[in-house]
């Protein structure tokens, strides 16, 4: 999959997003899954992602 591929994949995954953590934990997976293919660090150090829309550890 390219770069253009991988970001409409993620925008088209973040549209189906809900709100609720129980009923998006399969799709956020999907996008954290794809955003790892873009820039491999991140899977060591999440703080190297670029756009943290979030924070990771919300809720924990």
């Amino acid at each position: 999959m390219n770069i253009e591929a991988i970001q409409l994949e993620i925008e088209t995954l973040k549209s189906k997003l809900t709100g609720n953590l129980f009923e998006d934990g399969e799709t956020q997976q999907a996008i954290y899954e794809l955003k790892k293919q873009l820039n491999p660090a991140i899977a060591e150090n999440p703080m190297l992602e670029e756009e943290e829309e979030e924070c990771l550890y919300c809720g924990s």
